[in-house]
Order: structure tokens, then C-alpha cells, then sequence
């Protein structure tokens, strides 16, 4: 069994001065939002064994802020900056099947797209994910049957559950 975390990185600046997209840095909902989600995974108390990161600033800063206890699991990848779906799927073929539980802190569309690729099935009340704006900080939790990584394939995946910040912030 492998699980696998989705999730869109936090909310960032939209515009900032002689800044690239790629260099566009989290506001203050954004860092506050990635607080939320390092509360929600402490709670729940969950592991993660591999943290796959894009090199924009803006996920990289998510990755520290949510898994600041995990640097090491923090593995930069530039082959995720506003990719596809495919470029990510490559990236968690080629993990270590001893690796079970795996988040992928990327953008949208790739982000989005990725989970409409793999899901095969999803709780009823969740079907909403997959036709809705996939947020900022919005966190897609896959359950797969392999023992591979090199195994996942389309419609192999469930999905098993979908925090959202705004979602935290209500139910504190």
C-alpha cells in the first residue's frame, strides 16, 4: 500500500516587482496556511517518508514551513516547476519502494491534473474535487494498491480525503 499527498503550494504574492514567477515568494495567508497544514499533519499524526518539491521559492517555502522537523525527507526537484502530470508520475516511478508515504508540493494545473490521471475512485462527498479550482494549499490524500512506485499508473489511485486551509480555519 503507498499514499500519496497532492498538494498545490500556499498561497504566494501574485505580482512583485522584478520578481519571476519562478522567485514569487508566500504572503501572509499563505504562511499562515501552511501553518494550519503542519498543524493538521501533526495531529493526525502522519508520517511522511518523502517530500518531492518544485524549486520555486513558493513551494520550497510551503515544504519548510509544513515539514520543518523533515529537511532532510526535502528533496528539490526542477523538473516539477510547472510541469505535467507525466513529469511527476516519472519523478514517483523512480522512489525507493521502501518509501510508502510520499508528498508532491507542486502548481496547477500539473497538481490538478495529476490527481484527475490517477484516481479511479472517490468517497461520494469528495467527487466535488476533481470538477472544482484546485486551491492554493489544498491537500489531495491518495491511497494506491502497489507495492512499486513503478506500479502507478491512470486510475490506479483512490482518493481518499481533501484538506483545505479554509477548511482548517473553520474547524479549529
Amino acid at each position: 500500500m503507498k499514499t500519496l499527498f497532492l498538494l498545490r503550494h500556499c498561497e504566494a504574492y501574485q505580482f512583485e516587482e522584478e520578481k519571476s514567477d519562478h522567485d514569487k515568494q508566500l504572503n501572509g495567508n499563505g504562511k499562515k496556511s501552511a501553518k494550519l497544514l503542519n498543524n493538521w499533519f501533526y495531529k493526525n499524526n502522519v508520517i511522511i517518508d518523502h517530500i518531492l518539491v518544485s524549486s520555486a521559492v513558493r513551494t520550497l517555502t510551503t515544504a519548510h514551513i509544513l515539514f520543518s522537523n523533515m529537511k532532510s525527507k526535502i528533496h528539490e526537484k526542477k523538473e516539477l516547476y510547472l510541469c505535467g502530470y507525466r513529469e511527476i508520475l516519472k519523478e514517483l516511478s523512480l522512489l525507493d519502494n521502501s518509501l510508502n508515504n510520499v508528498i508532491v508540493i507542486g502548481h496547477e494545473p500539473s497538481i490538478s491534473e495529476t490527481l484527475k490521471f490517477l484516481i479511479s475512485y472517490c468517497r461520494p462527498d469528495l467527487k466535488y474535487v476533481t470538477n472544482s479550482l484546485y486551491p492554493t494549499g489544498g491537500l489531495a490524500i491518495l491511497n494506491f494498491n502497489i507495492k512499486s512506485w513503478y506500479e502507478i499508473d491512470e486510475k490506479t489511485g483512490v482518493l481518499d480525503a481533501f484538506v483545505t486551509p479554509n477548511y482548517l480555519k473553520k474547524n479549529e
